[in-house]
């Protein structure tokens, strides 16, 4: 063998050893780059996969989806109503107004360039204003039935 070469297994060539140990270090770090662009690629797929944040499950939920439920917990989630009126000898309505506004967003998310590695980024943060207002239907034969029996029936969503 000569003085200052290297041999690479199973290759007839001979590469200096300077040469050589420089091709090495490229690999490794073609490697590196390769590695970490693969779990930062898992990373983001799970995350993206994971739970929907709280602040928008509460958004979710509208003036119809109180349908069934009694009226005090629409008074607990929103508050009092402006106005309450008897509607007919069985129904009693409550009117609502009420809007509550979320700021979502935010989420990271990541751009990969093989070379440089990964950046990460965050989706831009919007404004969210849910509305809810309108005129809810509960059944109560007399005034003397408590806010807690009050079931609502129907909700009449007001336009505008």
């Amino acid at each position: 063998m000569l003085a200052g070469f290297t041999t690479i297994p199973g290759r007839a060539s001979v590469v200096p050893g300077r040469a050589y140990n420089q091709m090495q270090k490229r690999n490794r770090i073609v490697r590196e780059i390769g590695v970490r662009a693969l779990f930062v690629t898992l990373a983001a797929a799970i995350g993206a996969g994971g739970c929907v944040p709280a602040t928008q499950e509460a958004l979710a939920l509208s003036c119809s989806d109180y349908i069934g439920k009694p009226i005090s917990a629409r008074i607990a989630a929103w508050g009092p109503p402006r106005t309450v009126y008897r509607i007919s000898p069985t129904q009693i309505g409550y009117i609502f107004e009420s809007r509550q506004t979320a700021y979502v967003g935010g989420e990271p998310y990541y751009t990969v360039n093989y070379l440089i590695g990964a950046d990460k980024h965050h989706a831009p943060i919007r404004k969210l204003t849910t509305i809810c207002s309108g005129v809810f239907v509960v059944n109560a034969p007399t005034d003397a039935v408590p806010v807690s029996e009050q079931t609502v029936v129907d909700v009449v969503v007001a336009k505008g």
